[in-house]
């Protein structure tokens, strides 16, 4: 029997009293960027707070209704757990960290929300929800562009199509970036890495290899589609309705392929 390692992204939230207003904020960054925390691993972090086990209850029901799944919960000792609720889990360093996306790529303003980046185990997780200044209604990320240091990790440039509901990125769409845009179709000319995410409310059109996570029609949109020159996502979505890499037929993978919404169902189809 041999033993692997294997890395994931996880999600490190941590609540915090009164948990209505937590909620509230977990709520914006799902308005903001509905696939967020779809088919993502979170992990609780209660450490240092005594919360009771009801509020946990309260906290673990508001994320389920979300549809958030918590699958480890750090900071408590596993024999005040009850049944049927996620793991004691613990371990790991504070790292960088992380951003939470908000507006399309090419707007002058994007949204700063998002705490600490954890590594559990192998594992990278960012650490809270976002936090947000009371004088500031709407704060931003910074996605402008970093000094010529860190010019790989900016963001890539969005351009608009003339009527204005369209964008174009030119170039690659590399790990850990996000391109929004919920007003309509984004294109890429180039490819997406693995753990980059396009999220569209039109249709996601992709002229090169799609490996990371592709959420077309998040504006309620059924006819949105997805097209990609080379389809090896790790999952894809159009009208909130998804599927990971795992139940994708074998046939469509590393080929042309287009995806679209029919009968409350996706229907992957190749490209000629």
């Amino acid at each position: 029997m041999k033993f692997k390692g294997k890395s994931f992204i996880a999600i490190v939230l941590s609540p915090e009293p009164p948990y209505q207003d937590w909620f509230k904020e977990i709520d914006r960054i799902i308005a903001r960027t509905p696939g967020f925390f779809i088919d993502r691993p979170i992990v609780l972090d209660v450490r240092g707070t005594k919360i009771p086990i009801e509020d946990l209850e309260t906290v673990l029901d508001g994320l389920s209704e979300r549809s958030i799944r918590v699958f480890g919960i750090d900071g408590i000792s596993g024999t005040r757990l009850k049944p049927g609720m996620p793991p004691s889990f613990g371990g790991g360093r504070l790292t960088a960290d992380v951003e939470i996306p908000e507006t399309a790529v090419g707007n002058e303003t994007a949204t700063e929300a998002a705490g600490q980046k954890k590594t559990i185990g192998k594992t990278d997780a960012p650490k809270k929800a976002a936090k947000t200044d009371a004088s500031d209604p709407d704060p931003a990320i910074k996605t402008a562009e970093k000094p010529a240091a860190r010019k790989a990790n900016r963001q890539p440039r969005a351009v608009p199509e003339a009527n204005g509901s369209s964008i174009v990125i030119t170039e690659h769409v590399r790990s850990g970036q996000s391109i929004l845009h919920p007003d309509g179709d984004v294109t890429i000319i180039g490819s997406v890495s693995s753990g980059a995410e396009i999220i569209a409310g039109g249709s996601i059109h992709v002229y090169g290899a799609l490996r990371g996570r592709a959420l077309a029609g998040v504006s309620g949109r059924d006819g949105a589609r997805i097209f990609c020159s080379k389809l090896d996502a790790e999952l894809v979505s159009i009208n909130g309705l998804y599927k990971v890499a795992d139940d994708f037929e074998p046939a469509l993978r590393d080929a042309p392929a287009q995806i679209r919404f029919e009968n409350e169902s996706l229907v992957f189809e190749q490209l000629n």
